[in-house]
């Protein structure tokens, strides 16, 4: 019998994606919804910080060893895997259990998100490199539709029928990522167990260390703690900006208004992510980045001096800025991580500055920044992350 065919890129890329975004409807929902019901939950606001926090600072640990189990088995079980630990934690959600359990269930996660995730950049990295802007963008893309749902959905259900449906409603949603799971046809040498599968730290240090891989992972840090901190605040900062009768006006709660305002990030990977990833394939990752990066600096600082609903154009332009720039360097990463000699590692790496910037925003926004000075706080990450990109592009 003649070996089969492999699996069409796009195929493959879209159906990892998709188990992603049905895997990550919980902890989409979990940023929209749990800073309004912290004092219903017996949580303050900086208990809430650090769980959103805690799977982010998970990962920094675990991403390397999550990486040298695909190098170790390759890449069928681990993905598997990490879906059924995503419905766990979204079923702890629901119990809203108090806050012990609910760290340990953001620990669950962010070992789950990191399988998940390395699943996913390994789908892209079997692609063509002429392709993998393309690629990483409808990933991204179907990774979107299911957070974006969650968000919209999730939002909705929890004002008309309570914190813990919308979970338990989530928690169905993330089961169907367990058997499409099963259904993806990776390609022969990532279904195979790799010959070296122990980490020397000189082949670690030397990962972080090349002058064709430090600065893709500093934009990446610069970048992605930018956005985070964004996120994490943006439903806080917008009741600042917006008054509880312009809101009401619409016609919808505080849950569903926070879930509008963060689906936006998400929308604008399922819209704007394909055709800048193919831009990016076109014009280059690093200039496709810091041109992104620029339009976001400048929408964010007109978000911050606007009021009214005009605030919340400006973020939602931020926001579009913001995915096609994460596309940008996400695509660079799988292209250095395909001519690096141990590419596993390189994504470890990549993933772990990846973490790192996410574990920023919960602390510093939630946490460390008091309301009034959110708009300065904004502004020196923007300028930070756009400083950093402007690096990575100069030294590409």
């Amino acid at each position: 019998m003649p070996p089969a065919s492999p699996p069409r890129p796009e195929r493959l890329t879209l159906l990892a994606g998709a188990v992603v975004g049905l895997s990550i409807v919980g902890d989409s929902l979990l940023y929209g919804v749990l800073p309004l019901d912290a004092a219903a939950l017996g949580l303050s606001l900086p208990l809430v910080g650090v769980l959103l926090s805690a799977n982010r600072v998970t990962r920094l640990v675990v991403n390397t060893p999550v990486g040298l189990a695909y190098e170790r088995w390759g890449a069928a079980r681990p993905f598997t895997a990490a879906a059924l630990l995503g419905l766990l934690t979204v079923l702890i959600y629901a119990l809203a259990p108090g806050f012990l359990l609910f760290l340990l269930a953001r620990v669950v996660w962010g070992v789950a998100w990191s399988g998940l995730r390395l699943g996913g950049f390994h789908a892209v990295w079997a692609g063509p490199e002429a392709l993998r802007g393309r690629l990483m963008g409808l990933q991204s893309a179907a990774i979107s539709v299911g957070a974006a749902l969650a968000l919209l959905v999730g939002g909705y259900l929890r004002d008309a029928w309570g914190y813990r449906s919308a979970f338990l409603v989530m928690a169905g949603v993330a089961a169907l990522a367990i058997p499409l799971s099963l259904l993806v046809r990776w390609p022969q040498h990532l279904r195979q167990p790799q010959e070296r599968q122990r980490l020397p730290l000189r082949d670690w240090l030397l990962t972080l260390g090349r002058r064709q891989h430090w600065p893709v992972l500093l934009a990446t840090l610069a970048h992605i703690g930018a956005m985070t901190i964004l996120a994490a605040t943006a439903a806080l900062f917008l009741t600042t900006r917006i008054t509880p009768g312009q809101i009401q006006a619409l016609g919808i709660g505080f849950g569903a208004a926070a879930g509008m305002i963060l689906a936006v990030r998400w929308l604008s990977d399922l819209v704007m992510g394909p055709a800048l990833g193919e831009i990016s394939d076109r014009v280059g990752q690093p200039r496709l980045a810091v041109a992104l990066a620029l339009l976001a600096w400048l929408g964010l600082a007109a978000a911050v001096f606007a009021q009214g609903f005009l605030s919340l154009l400006f973020l939602a332009l931020v926001f579009l800025a913001g995915a096609g720039v994460t596309v940008a360097l996400s695509a660079a990463a799988t292209s250095i991580a395909a001519r690096s000699p141990r590419p596993q590692l390189f994504l470890g790496a990549y993933a772990t500055a990846f973490d790192a910037g996410l574990a920023i925003g919960p602390i510093l926004g939630l946490t460390l920044t008091p309301a009034p000075l959110l708009p300065a706080l904004y502004l020196l990450a923007a300028t930070l992350s756009l400083a950093a990109i402007a690096l990575f592009w100069r030294l590409h």
